[in-house]
């Protein structure tokens, strides 16, 4: 069975719901962040040395980074409405789409993210430069 290590606020429901989809079998288990870092637990790091999530565990296989998570559970679990044909312009398309979340889409997101939460923070001396930068990156 599957093992999925589950960070709250993480890229692992990706993952979650992919297991849905194909039908595979899996087990959670669950991670919290901390309160005051919002950084993943040292238990995540005994699981792969990156100590991030999403991680699954199936068998002798350790994986860490969604979408390479995801090319492998499709491999492994061929369900022919997830993935068209290797080789295929589809399968191009398909590839490009699965990578873009992660490599175009998630890093503006994640700097939105992280300027909205310095900018929101008790006061700090460069509160208001961050927060001027956060207002520009959104317009």
């Amino acid at each position: 069975m599957i093992v999925v290590h589950h960070l709250e606020n993480s890229r692992s429901h990706r993952i979650l719901w992919l297991l849905e989809e194909i039908g595979v079998s899996y087990e959670i288990r669950f991670y919290a962040r901390d309160p005051a870092t919002l950084l993943a637990p040292p238990a995540l790091r005994a699981v792969h040395p990156l100590g991030k999530s999403p991680i699954i565990v199936d068998g002798d296989v350790t994986l860490a980074e969604s979408g390479a998570i995801i090319e492998y559970l499709v491999e492994k679990n061929p369900v022919p409405a997830m993935a068209p044909a290797r080789g295929t312009g589809e399968w191009v398309r398909y590839l490009y789409w699965l990578h873009f979340a992660e490599g175009s889409a998630m890093p503006p997101l994640l700097l939105k993210l992280v300027l909205h939460r310095i900018a929101t923070l008790p006061p700090w001396p460069i509160r208001p430069i961050v927060a001027a930068v956060a207002r520009r990156a959104n317009d």
